[in-house]
């Protein structure tokens, strides 16, 4: 497995440690069993990362609210996850139609952990080798769907801009009108509040690239309209994962309150 794709292991396990605590935010009674005895031992190497983890589930319920809602107005849409890795939103939330992308053993680990046949809405997976084959040859039988949502998360850190540039010109061209769901870190958060966590993420060459002052422009610049952004301080805060005091929220991460987020934008509406 990839060193970027075992970072899935890391998310799982988060919210695995989510599903097995007092108050579950988000539930997810399938990720230990997605995890397995390897994504345990890898997880286990994070658990003292609190608030890393605490934005890794916070992110993760803000998506999960955001799919909600759509699926509210839009319950045959079609979910496109570009890295899907251990996601297990097809099995939990009602309604879509559900496509999972990801490296070949990222695919092969969940159809043994969890199969297809388990899961109560209509779900492909499909594998790629994304420095190898094109993400647009995977999409094009998807491009004539009424309404597509597409979510990445925990990917585009990974990217250089060139990649992000190719993703987004992939998904502009082959989708007129969608909507999307991601995390964007801008380069100040990173430097100040990220380092630690990163420094464990590499040891297993998991590196970020390319870490922009306003990383949302690439979308913009693709004719993207920002509906909303989502900080992760203050996400955790309400959520009351870590309550974090108004000083500390106003004088400690000040105007990098948002340099972390979960980003809800559209595409030809």
């Amino acid at each position: 497995m990839k060193a970027v794709s075992k970072t899935a292991y890391y998310c799982g396990g988060v919210r695995m440690q989510d599903a097995e605590s007092a108050k579950p935010l988000i539930g997810d009674h399938y990720a230990k069993r997605l995890l397995g005895e390897d994504g345990i031992a890898y997880w286990s190497a994070f658990k003292q990362f609190t608030r890393p983890n605490a934005g890794n589930t916070a992110r993760h319920y803000l998506i999960d609210s955001f799919i909600k809602n759509e699926l509210t107005d839009h319950p045959d849409a079609t979910i496109i996850l570009i890295g899907a890795g251990l996601d297990s939103r097809a099995y939990r939330l009602d309604g879509g139609k559900w496509i999972e992308i990801d490296e070949e053993a990222i695919i092969a680990h969940k159809n043994n952990k969890l199969p297809i046949n388990e899961c109560k809405n209509p779900l492909e997976r499909i594998p790629i080798d994304f420095e190898k084959e094109k993400l647009a040859d995977k999409l094009q039988p998807y491009r004539e769907r009424p309404y597509v949502i597409f979510i990445i998360e925990g990917v585009l850190m990974y990217l250089t801009n060139e990649q992000r540039n190719e993703l987004l010109t992939t998904l502009t061209t082959l989708f007129p009108k969608h909507v999307l769901f991601c995390d964007l870190m801008n380069k100040g958060f990173f430097e100040k509040f990220s380092g630690e966590i990163h420094r464990k993420l590499s040891e297993s060459g998991a590196v970020f690239k390319d870490i922009a002052d306003e990383p949302d422009r690439v979308f913009i610049a693709k004719g993207y309209k920002k509906r909303s952004v989502t900080g992760m301080p203050q996400a955790i805060h309400d959520l009351g994962l870590i309550r974090l005091p108004w000083f500390v929220r106003k004088f400690v991460f000040g105007r990098l309150i948002n340099g972390y987020a979960v980003y809800h934008f559209t595409y030809g509406y």
